[in-house]
């Protein structure tokens, strides 16, 4: 129904610019992209423009869109969606902080009641051996810009999935050289504009996770991922351990005792059959 923009990696307002490139990219300017929030809920915000690039797309230099963005902000975009769909049938994907989700939370608390689901990614839960921080030793990018917010939403109630770097970051999950030089020699434009943000980054680390797409592929294909009940906490305190999502994995402890509230985490994901999904998507036919 709509892409809307965060601050994260670089932000919000280069985040709708680059929302309405790739809909001018893809003839989808029937989407609307709404801007966001600017800053987190409390603290500065954190940049990753390092990695991704000043642009936030590998510097892909796509050209300026001739789309507006929506004239609705992110919240009235998304409280207005949630209204018209009303049957609990409107699914939100997070591949961002949960700023403006929170936002709308806690303006809007029945909005927790509306939604169908959220997916996030986000988190390093310890599910997995892989399931670690990538910008501290224990906290993951979209959890530790806005630690606040990602508390807000996990508390809220709100029937809520996660891809963390539990997943994303295992080896034989991540696209490697050879599948890149795949992508590469695609002529279509969607495959020519993913080569572009993937090759400063895949040709200096020799693999890239696939944060992102494996956290929508997860309501393309469900049946590639494997999902386990967890209470989760995102730790807003700490000195050193801020935007850590603390997941109980005891066994032992009265259900009714332990803290945090219910979530579904991934733990593991049919590699071969999402690296098909994800190959598909940007070499087939419906992308040139």
């Amino acid at each position: 129904m709509g892409i809307t923009a965060v601050s994260g990696n670089v932000t919000a307002e280069q985040a709708t610019l680059n929302g309405l490139r790739v809909v001018d990219l893809l003839n989808r300017g029937d989407v609307p992209v709404a801007r966001g929030l600017a800053n987190p809920l409390v603290r500065d915000a954190v940049r990753a423009t390092s990695f991704h690039g000043k642009d936030g797309l590998g510097d892909s230099n796509l050209p300026v869109s001739r789309i507006r963005p929506a004239v609705k902000n992110a919240l009235d975009t998304i409280s207005d969606d949630l209204a018209i769909s009303k049957r609990r049938d409107l699914t939100i994907i997070c591949t961002g902080p949960l700023t403006n989700i929170a936002a709308l939370l806690t303006s809007f608390p029945d909005a927790a009641k509306m939604m169908k689901e959220l997916v996030i990614m986000g988190g390093a839960f310890g599910v997995t051996e892989y399931g670690v921080g990538n910008v501290t030793p224990v906290a993951e990018f979209n959890i530790y810009a806005d630690p606040e917010a990602a508390k807000v939403v996990f508390e809220s109630g709100v029937l809520l999935k996660a891809i963390g770097l539990d997943v994303t970051m295992i080896p034989k999950n991540q696209l490697t050289l050879r599948e890149y030089a795949e992508i590469k020699k695609n002529k279509g434009r969607v495959a020519g504009f993913a080569a572009t943000i993937l090759n400063k980054n895949i040709h200096k680390h020799r693999i890239f996770a696939l944060h992102d797409p494996m956290t929508v592929a997860t309501k393309i294909t469900p049946s590639l991922f494997e999902f386990a009940s967890y209470k989760v906490q995102v730790e807003t305190r700490g000195e050193i351990t801020a935007g850590m999502t603390v997941a109980d994995r005891r066994k032992s402890l009265q259900e009714g005792k332990t803290p945090g509230k219910k979530m579904m985490v991934c733990r593991s994901v049919d590699s071969r059959g999402f690296k098909q999904l994800f190959l598909e998507r940007l070499t087939g036919p419906m992308s040139s």
